[in-house]
């Protein structure tokens, strides 16, 4: 997949990788949607090409593989021994995880190339998992590649951070992905802009056929303050919660342009508090009664003038 937003990050690995200065360990850092897997997979499968430096005297400026290898081969078919993913949603990756990577990496190569292991949101690591990582990260082996990534660099601990070569990961160009998008045949949402720095994000959304819900919350959130049938909007936050943020950004979306518009800072403070007090309990808060949260929500803003 051509991420032309990646395209600077790209050539800055490329000239590291040709100057003998990559990194055993690559941290990718930065927010959901802007690629971070899908770079570390191209990274992967680039070092365990085995026609990577012939192939990047021809290509230039990007680290890619050459797709015709063997390895390339066992890459594409999903089955190369040299490659493992560590991947979890919704738990932590625990020390066992962490102790089979470092298995992994201190046998031999099968193809007698390199070894890569990939790490997605590393930041999920238990406090043990981590501290067995320390040894893999301090003590590399030759021809051994770490790849990790995590939208919440703040929730590593520092010797993780210290031990890898960390690289930002971002949309500079709002422009690109706005092009980028308009080849998916998205309609042009009035919303989509506030999402042009995670554009993978809305290609997400478009493949579990969430955007037209994403719509109507947005909908909500611009007449939330006039609205008493808050059926719709419950239904769809019952069904997907991980959709709240969303409603919440708009909802805040909506407090900013009335801030520019008027309304004074502490009715904006006070109503931004308010927004965050439902977000955090609508999070964490089991058993909530979702249908009360969103009434006395809409309660606390229409008191704030």
């Amino acid at each position: 997949m051509a991420l032309p937003w990646l395209n600077n990050v790209e050539q800055q690995l490329a000239q590291s990788y040709k100057a003998r200065r990559f990194h055993h360990a690559q941290l990718l850092c930065g927010p959901k949607g802007v690629g971070k897997f899908e770079l570390s997979e191209q990274l992967a499968n680039s070092l365990l090409c085995q026609n990577i430096n012939t192939h990047m005297q021809n290509e230039g400026s990007k680290l890619a593989p050459c797709g015709q290898c063997k390895s390339c081969s066992l890459t594409l078919a999903g089955n190369h021994p040299d490659k493992r993913l560590t991947q979890v949603e919704g738990q932590s990756i625990g020390v066992d995880d962490i102790r089979a990577i470092s298995d992994f990496m201190n046998h031999s190569a099968a193809q007698n190339g390199n070894k890569v292991a990939i790490i997605e949101n590393c930041e999920k690591m238990t406090t043990a998992a981590a501290n067995a990582l320390l040894k893999t990260l301090e003590e590399p082996s030759n021809s051994r590649f770490l790849i990790l990534t995590t939208s919440h660099t703040a929730q590593l601990p520092a010797t993780i951070l210290s031990r890898c070569a960390k690289t930002d990961i971002k949309v500079a160009n709002p422009e690109a992905a706005k092009t980028w998008l308009a080849d998916l045949n998205i309609s042009d949402y009035v919303w989509l802009p506030l999402f042009y720095t995670q554009p993978l994000l809305i290609k997400q959304w478009q493949a579990q056929e969430q955007l037209q819900h994403i719509d109507t919350l947005y909908k909500f959130a611009t007449e939330f303050k006039q609205s008493h049938n808050f059926s719709p909007l419950v239904n769809i936050i019952n069904k997907q919660p991980e959709l709240i943020r969303i409603f919440t950004l708009f909802l805040s979306e909506q407090l900013k342009q009335q801030l520019i518009m008027g309304l004074s800072f502490d009715a904006y403070q006070s109503a931004q508090q308010a927004l965050n007090e439902f977000l955090q309990n609508s999070t964490e808060v089991l058993g909530l009664n979702l249908p009360l949260a969103v009434s006395r929500l809409a309660h606390a803003l229409r008191n704030i003038k």
